[in-house]
């Protein structure tokens, strides 16, 4: 099976039809989530599709003015493995709300870790070496799936991610630019995942055309790696996917 690891079913125009359209097909989602409140009502919503996975999200961007959320969050993750979207972003129309970030996505890392076995799709715009850190420090790499979304970190940084068994949700920007061909070629096919960080990236306006996207993400990635990774991606997918 293909799976899209980080698509924003939420946020999606048609989503009640596109969440009748997978049922029965080969091709599953994380669909992750951006707050909490919304959580509970998307499980609601995919209730019986067993190709969908709804993860507890909330996004760094939105920790400032939804602050009051936190708890209802903590209380969810104690009944849920997926996890995402959330991490880290010090860009600059974000930077004012670091204190906050930092606090409350190491609270993340440390009940994912005590709790163990999540799988957590993971934001860090301009603030890479503070999302490893914390992962280190907590024990999140060690006892969880730690993956990497839309990864923009130096050669280092990627390196010290590797060696954390972190992986890498791959999308079709990513192929496109040297610093992502970079990061295709030299993490372990292992590691290797897709994504589409739909509506971000595009709309996608059926299954079909998910598929499809998956699929052209895999063509970008064997060609850069010189090699026919669908049979490889397929079963890492399958091994967080289950």
């Amino acid at each position: 099976m293909l799976v899209d690891t980080h698509f924003h079913l939420d946020l999606m125009e048609n989503m009640q039809s596109l969440i009748k359209q997978f049922r029965g097909v080969d091709v599953g989602i994380i669909a992750v989530g951006t707050t909490p409140l919304a959580y509970s009502r998307e499980l609601e919503f995919v209730s019986g599709i067993n190709n969908i996975r709804v993860g507890l999200g909330f996004h760094p961007q939105l920790v400032e003015q939804r602050e009051y959320e936190i708890d209802l969050f903590l209380q969810e993750l104690k009944k849920t493995r997926y996890v995402g979207e959330v991490g880290l972003d010090f860009n600059k129309d974000n930077i004012r709300s670091k204190k906050q970030q930092l606090y409350f996505f190491r609270k993340i890392a440390q009940t994912c870790a005590k709790q163990g076995e999540k799988v957590i799709s993971i934001h860090s715009v301009n603030a890479t070496n503070e999302v490893i850190n914390i992962l280190e420090e907590e024990g999140t790499f060690k006892n969880c799936i730690c993956i990497l979304h839309w990864f923009t970190g130096t050669a280092i940084q990627r390196k010290r991610a590797v060696e954390n068994d972190a992986y890498f949700s791959i999308n079709q920007k990513m192929a496109k630019t040297k610093s992502g061909q970079q990061t295709i070629r030299n993490i372990p096919a292992d590691k290797l995942l897709l994504e589409t960080d739909a509506p971000f990236t595009g709309m996608i306006s059926s299954v079909n055309n998910l598929q499809n996207e998956l699929e052209s993400i895999i063509q970008d990635i064997s060609l850069i790696r010189r090699e026919n990774m669908m049979q490889q991606i397929k079963c890492n997918s399958e091994n967080i996917f289950d």
